[in-house]
């Protein structure tokens, strides 16, 4: 009998009735450890699901223990409908037991590792579509794919087991490349069906010297590359990482010796430049050096891909002693609340004001076009969020991904620039 995979073993141990095995293709009823959802911005949705609960006769939802809500998209609420569709979602989980995080803390996926609530091998559902980034620290997370409705009113849900696709990735990158610049490396070589519907192990020499917070980075890029979640194999660097957070018990799971994947990549990022992924697909990506001189409006720092403090570091590396181009708004957006609270005491928020930039609470800002730096028709963008598709900051933007290094250097410039030669 072949061997499971890591993520197998994990939905096998949270399968209702529990089962010894499952094989990709299953389709299973699991109960998750975590259910991540979020303060919403449209009041109709939580009315239906108030009504919804009634009209089944739940006024005691079983996972409120293990559902965390947290309001990172569109807060501070930014139209007069948002906030009140806020306060119904804060009224409803309140009303319900159920925790919920308030508008600063920053993207639910980061909170919820940094809070110790997930932790390796857990299976965690939310509602946001880079939820598979949580796998940085070796669990099972993917997005919801359909209605919440049976997650809150009887705790379970209906998943089917995934292939899993593994991309090692080794190499060593040149001075002044950063984990992002390889993460789109990486989506530009397997595209966005390179992981359809699997599930995406990231592992290889260069995975393994990576830093927990360039761990998230590839683990979220998992997304864009069609996979329903992202996984790497927990190591001292999470151990230690995941053990500063919490003193809970958790279960790391190994993936079997004989266990064959799907499909294998291998990826060698030794000597590539900054990388630059080009409108409107987050796998056209290009040296920077090929669209260098294009003109910018906009340069955005933040979001669940690039809101980490090593981002910070680098975009205060690159700014200090220097101005924001005066054509151009730069805003940083921090992960989290721990991020934004870290890069203050290490003075990188100081190196931001002196430069002009316009730095947030944390929360999801601009990446969902929904406040924090909207585009307007003709805008150009380069920033350091999930994706670029069109309309994605605003309906007629135009929108560069790159890495946190290569935002700023271009936010000085006034168009795009290559970090190394700036």
């Amino acid at each position: 009998m072949a061997g499971m995979h890591a993520l197998h073993k994990i939905i096998a141990n949270r399968t209702r009735p529990s089962l010894a095995k499952v094989s990709p293709g299953e389709f299973v009823e699991i109960e998750p450890d975590v259910f991540g959802v979020i303060v919403g911005v449209n009041a109709s949705d939580v009315k239906r699901l108030a009504a919804d609960l009634e009209e089944l006769g739940i006024d005691r939802i079983p996972l409120r223990d293990r559902i965390y809500a947290v309001a990172d998209h569109a807060s501070p609420a930014p139209t007069v409908a948002i906030a009140g569709a806020q306060k119904a979602f804060r009224e409803f989980f309140k009303a319900h037991g159920i925790r919920t995080f308030d508008g600063g803390a920053g993207v639910s996926h980061l909170v919820l590792c940094e809070e110790g609530l997930v932790r390796p091998g857990m299976l965690g559902i939310a509602i946001d579509s880079h939820a598979p980034t949580m796998g940085a620290i070796g669990m099972y997370a993917c997005s919801l794919g359909g209605g919440r409705l049976t997650l809150y009113a009887i705790g379970r849900y209906v998943i089917e087991v995934p292939k899993v696709t593994l991309v090692r990735v080794t190499g060593t990158l040149p001075p002044g490349v950063a984990g992002r610049d390889a993460s789109l490396y990486v989506n530009g070589k397997l595209g966005q069906r390179g992981a359809y519907n699997h599930a995406v192990e990231f592992a290889g020499s260069f995975i393994e010297s990576l830093s927990m917070d360039m761990r998230f980075t590839f683990t979220n890029m998992g997304t864009e590359m069609g996979a329903v979640a992202s996984y790497i194999q927990p190591d001292r660097t999470t151990l230690e990482w995941v053990r500063q957070r919490t003193s809970e018990p958790f279960t790391v799971f190994e993936t079997d010796a004989d266990y064959v994947y799907d499909t294998v990549h291998e990826v060698d990022v030794s000597g590539i430049g900054p990388q630059i992924a080009v409108p409107h697909a987050p796998d056209d990506v290009r040296p920077v050096d090929e669209v260098a001189g294009r003109k910018v409006d906009q340069a955005y720092i933040g979001s669940c891909a690039s809101g980490r403090l090593e981002d910070m570091a680098e975009t205060a590396r690159v700014l200090k002693g220097r101005k924001v181009h005066p054509d151009v708004r730069l805003i940083v957006t921090p992960g989290s609340r721990e991020v934004l609270k870290a890069a203050t005491e290490l003075g990188y928020i100081q190196v931001m004001h002196e430069a002009n930039a316009i730095v947030t609470s944390a929360n999801c800002g601009a990446c969902p076009g929904l406040h924090g730096g909207i585009l307007g028709p003709g805008d150009v963008a380069i920033t350091s969020i999930t994706r670029n598709f069109e309309g994605r900051m605003g309906p007629g933007g135009e929108i560069y991904l790159a890495s946190p290094a290569t935002v700023a250097a271009s936010a000085i410039a006034g168009c795009i620039t290559n970090p190394l030669a700036a």
